[in-house]
């Protein structure tokens, strides 16, 4: 709390995820961002930190302009300098990814997962935390974190098979991802955290490091029965860590528990919308997560009134994902039919404002999930 950048506490920094581990970064990177740091005087810039990691950060103006009288001609110059500046830099980077330079993975955008198979396993591969086959829990599957040798197990046929060979990143074994560098192992004598045997290291790594809503870092609380995390607020219902006890379970594993000893009957899709929501509040919550998860560009996270232009002028009545939670946590819906109706408005706005468009098609697949999980969950016979 006590140290600033640029009036932003590094406690904010580092919820809002703007830090990274140091090994990330690049000595490139780091030198770009000192000298832009030291170019940078709009009032926009000292009030936030970026917000994309890895890119860097213009700006409008050059600072000095407002402190000296510079002329036209000197102002082109210094501009045409930091331009040449700013190529010579891109074009040092694209020659290190070229030969694979360690150091300039984080400068570049590269997708931070990985798809990844073993046979008939499926998993997702998270770059930054790749250490080596038995350390460094890397590996995303649906119920759990994996070291590369943990994975490959999962399928019996390869179990005894060489890891590197048999997992399988889009068809390419993870050998060649670590010869192109792609992946990059860690040393036998490393001691961070990902290649401690230390017991409270291989915790940490049971869970996810991003929130299952919102997919950024920051203090997070952690499920005790399953990979996901979240902060505090994105979870519905939203948590009071004053009131945790030694164990917490997500909306998730709450339900799925629930389900073994809650009496379910078919039920037909009147029966369900007329149902008190006060009754299935666990069912709902867990509805708007599963689309706050699947929509991973938060194109329906917020009023669409503050970003698109002339939206109220087609739009007559806006409905965003934020306000369907506030309005369930403020129990403003009496039947579960008010909550579906707020649900199905928002998407049939968004196939009214934008037709059959890449958002438009967005829309219509996140309303194909929603209405075949709220059947499921409610068990609405066909």
């Amino acid at each position: 709390m006590s140290i600033c950048c640029q009036d932003t506490t590094l406690q904010k920094l580092i919820e809002e995820d703007h830090l990274k581990c140091p090994r990330s970064f690049s000595q490139q990177s780091l030198s770009s961002q000192s000298k832009q740091g030291s170019r940078s005087g709009s009032s926009s810039d000292s009030e936030r930190p970026a917000q994309s990691r890895g890119k860097r950060r213009t700006t409008s103006s050059h600072p000095r302009q407002s402190e000296h009288n510079i002329s036209e001609s000197d102002t082109d110059f210094e501009e045409e300098e930091e331009e040449e500046e700013e190529e010579e830099e891109q074009e040092n980077d694209q020659e290190a990814v070229g030969n694979g330079d360690e150091e300039c993975q984080g400068e570049v955008d590269k997708p931070e997962f990985l798809s990844v198979t073993c046979g008939s396993a499926t998993g997702t591969l998270q770059k930054d935390r790749f250490a080596s086959g038995t350390s460094g829990k890397c590996i995303r599957t649906a119920s759990k974190w994996l070291t590369p040798v943990e994975f490959a197990r999962e399928d019996p046929v390869l179990a005894n098979s060489s890891w590197k060979k048999s997992i399988l990143c889009q068809g390419i074994p993870i050998s060649d991802l670590i010869e192109r560098r792609v992946l990059i192992p860690h040393s036998l004598l490393c001691r961070c955290r990902l290649c401690s045997k230390n017991k409270k290291d291989l915790m940490e790594q049971e869970n996810d490091d991003y929130c299952a809503v919102c997919v950024r870092r920051g203090s997070l609380l952690c499920c005790d029965q399953c990979p996901r995390a979240f902060h505090t607020g994105c979870h519905l219902p939203t948590v009071d860590k004053g009131t945790l006890g030694e164990q917490w379970l997500c909306t998730y594993c709450v339900l799925t528990k629930s389900q073994g000893w809650r009496y379910t009957c078919d039920r037909s899709l009147t029966q369900a919308l007329e149902s008190c929501i006060s009754d299935f509040m666990l069912e709902c919550q867990y509805l708007l997560l599963q689309l706050y998860n699947a929509d991973k560009d938060h194109i329906f996270f917020s009023d669409p009134c503050d970003t698109v232009t002339c939206y109220r002028d087609v739009i007559e009545d806006p409905m965003w994902l934020d306000k369907v939670a506030e309005k369930l946590q403020d129990r403003q819906y009496s039947s579960v039919g008010q909550f579906v109706s707020d649900i199905h408005l928002i998407f049939k706005n968004c196939a009214t404002f934008n037709r059959d468009n890449e958002f438009g098609q967005t829309g219509a697949r996140l309303r194909q999930l929603f209405d075949e999980e709220f059947q499921h969950v409610f068990s609405v016979k066909n």
